[in-house]
């Protein structure tokens, strides 16, 4: 299969390429800065950075949508969320209007979202068919990215939308900034702790993806969690615990609040999500608990 990805050259992005690499895939990254990001990709990867340079000719049997910048690079300001709104909804517009030109059109799209669409949810136990539990902006920002993907339906694209917890790896996301922290003792639990946290390992996420690509049939709404979803609390502890470090330490949230504004709701709420149409279509998990995520991460 030819396949397009958005985000290719991100933490998430990199890892799918490389398995659709070895899957013999051939590729074509978008990506903003080509000949910077280039050696980031598999060395037969096709870089371009922007989509007018596909024609309608352009044979593209299916879409990976992972654009979107980083969340936490900077405090929420209206031009900040702004841009967080035009890299995420603008970028799947564009692929929208490139496949209303192709054609022949892809067979798939697998778009991004994330588990913020269920908003800050306390307790609540949430599946794919849960509503949002609050409009806040990680709502707002995440029902905006899918139904943006949504009219590519009705051009016969088979559409998957995967909702993403907090994707655990060594190279790159939340556990990449972590790991040195708690290695040297600093580990430090972001608020009560009581807040909860949906994570995945990074090979899961990557066959995730995979299976919504090359599986015939595969469409709608995927929470990309881990079945075992925890605590902040929780996680601090499972962290120090492999860290071999105290675990004592603790970010008060009127700091945080004070610190990041806005943006400390994402650390200071949560969502207690489950992957239920994964678990009844047969997926098996590789990692389906945190002890032996991190176990495997950390060794």
């Amino acid at each position: 299969m030819k396949i397009l990805v958005t985000g290719g050259t991100g933490f998430i992005g990199q890892h799918l390429c490389r398995r659709l690499a070895a899957h013999g895939h051939e590729l074509i990254v978008l990506s903003r800065r080509p000949r910077r990001k280039a050696r980031l990709l598999p060395e037969d990867a096709r870089v371009i950075d922007t989509l007018d340079v596909l024609t309608n000719e352009e044979h593209i049997d299916g879409i990976v949508n992972l654009a979107g910048e980083s969340l936490f690079a900077g405090r929420w300001t209206d031009r900040r969320k702004k841009a967080l709104f035009e890299s995420r909804v603008g970028v799947t517009q564009a692929l929208i209007s490139l496949v209303a030109r192709l054609e022949r059109k892809p067979a798939v799209l697998v778009s991004g979202s994330a588990v913020g669409f269920y908003g800050d949810a306390e307790n609540a136990e949430l599946t794919e068919d849960s509503p949002a539990r609050k409009r806040d902006f990680g709502y707002l920002l995440c029902d905006a990215w899918e139904q943006a993907a949504r009219p590519v339906s009705r051009q016969g694209v088979r559409l998957c939308l995967i909702r993403t917890g907090i994707v655990l790896g060594r190279d790159g996301g939340m556990l990449a900034k972590l790991w040195p922290l708690y290695r040297a003792g600093l580990g430090a639990m972001v608020g009560e702790g009581n807040q909860w946290l949906s994570w995945i390992h990074i090979d899961d996420m990557v066959a995730i993806l995979v299976r919504a690509l090359e599986t015939p049939g595969i469409e709608g709404v995927f929470n990309a969690t881990a079945p075992a979803p925890v605590s902040q609390r929780e996680f601090h502890h499972a962290l120090a615990r492999q860290a071999r470090r105290p675990a004592f330490l603790k970010i008060p949230s009127v700091a945080l609040k004070l610190g990041l504004g806005e943006m400390s709701d994402m650390l200071l709420g949560g969502q207690r999500v489950y992957p239920r149409r994964l678990e009844q279509q047969g997926f098996v998990f590789r990692y389906p608990d945190l002890e032996t995520a991190l176990s495997h991460l950390g060794s």
